[in-house]
Parts: structure tokens; sequence; C-alpha cells
């Protein structure tokens, strides 16, 4: 069941999280490689199981694209690709990475409104990898049913969110509305007025997505130094 939120609200101002994560994001995240939980999945579920292989050139949104690696990824498997993100060096970077098609990227609004439409919509796939727990529970659902509206019928998404078990959840306190204020300084790492909405079940990721039919839930880890923790993510594969 999902829960009862304003999805129609007149959003006048940015919400603190929102702008203090916006900012945060400015610098860019640009990574040259396409992550494990991206290929991984697609070689194991998305194209042997769900058929979603690129022959078709199937339509694809990156929510949350960073520069751009997972949708050059899936950009060189056939599909049509299209991503989105609050951060203009990120588009930037990715339509120089994909000069054939600069008009395939743009840059979103961090307030989330459930008429949103992002390039016609009609997509066969939406990917939110490491994007999506930046909203609060309201601002999630809001955004959740408004990617699921641009969706085909039965089309896929595979989502990714933070867990409890990562690391992050110990150097933080409670904010408001499921999401958890982040403050971590070490040697690599400085972090302060972050905000994450932190999941902490199977059971609670899939009343997250509940406006979608489970496929699969899973999860990916790793654990690299001695003074930081796991990097716990929950998986989300579901159809519209």
């Amino acid at each position: 069941m999902i829960r009862s939120v304003n999805i129609k609200r007149m959003v006048t101002y940015m919400e603190k999280y929102l702008k203090a994560n916006f900012d945060y994001w400015q610098s860019g995240y640009i990574a040259d490689n396409v992550e494990s939980f991206v290929f991984r999945i697609f070689g194991r579920i998305l194209k042997p199981e769900l058929g979603l292989s690129g022959k078709n050139n199937e339509k694809l949104l990156d929510f949350g694209c960073g520069g751009g690696a997972a949708l050059s990824f899936f950009d060189r498997n056939g599909f049509d690709v299209y991503g989105i993100d609050i951060s203009e060096v990120d588009i930037n970077h990715c339509k120089e990475r994909m000069p054939r098609i600069p008009d395939h990227f743009a840059k979103v609004d961090p307030v989330p409104k459930v008429d949103d439409v992002f390039f016609d919509g009609d997509f066969d796939l939406v990917t939110a990898v490491q994007s999506l727990y930046y909203y609060s529970n309201d601002d999630l659902e809001i955004r959740l049913i408004s990617l699921k509206n641009q969706m085909k019928p039965g089309a896929v998404i595979y989502a990714t969110m933070m867990g409890s078990k990562c690391w992050y959840y110990d150097n933080s306190v409670d904010y408001k509305d499921g999401l958890r204020e982040v403050d971590i300084d070490t040697p690599r790492l400085k972090i302060k007025n972050y905000f994450v909405n932190f999941t902490h079940s199977k059971e609670d990721l899939t009343r997250k997505f509940s406006m979608f039919e489970t496929i699969h839930v899973g999860y990916y880890d790793a654990h690299y130094i001695e003074t930081e923790g796991s990097d716990f993510h929950w998986t989300f594969i579901g159809r519209a």
C-alpha cells in the first residue's frame, strides 16, 4: 500500500536536504568505467531473463546518470539511451562522452514532481543506481510514481538503495521523513550536510517500491579499508 501524500503539492522552495545534496553533487561524479553492479545485472538478469538485450534498441533512462559510464555501456550494447542528473558537470561530461546524441542528456530539477516527463517517456528500462536514496520518503514516492508513469506497461526498473548496514549509517543522525544526516571525516572522505534515506531490510525495500511488481531483490557489498566499513546497497528489479 502506497502511503498517502499530496503528490500535487505546490513546491515554492527547495527543502534544506535537497539543496544540500544538490550543492554537494555540483562537482560531478566522473567514473571512467561501468560498475560491476551494472554490467553483472545486465549479463545475469536484464538480458537473459528479461530479454532486455539492446537488440531491439530499447529506450533506457538512467536517473542520476553521473558522468555517463553506465549509459555508455548500454549505448554500446544497442540501447537508445537517455540520462538525467542534477549536476551540470555530469551532463556536460555525458555529452562529451557520447557526442553523437547530445540531446539525450539533461539536467533535472532536484524537486520531484509527479507529472515530470523526461524525453517524452515511453521507456522500456529505467535504471537508478545510487541516486534515489537522496530523497525523503515523501519525495521518493513522488519520484517513483513519476518514473512509473513514464514507463511502458511491463517495462523494467533496476534501482539500488543504500542499506543501513553501510558504514555511512553509523556516522549519521536522524533528520526527518526517513532521512539521516551523514557526517564523515576520514583521510579519504569528508562529508557534511549530506542526507541519505537508508533502507533497513528487504521488506523496507519492497515497501518503498510497492508501486512496482517485484521481480528480484538482492544486494552488493565491498569493504576496502580498515578505517571504513561495509558499502552495502540493496538492489531492486521490478516491473511497471
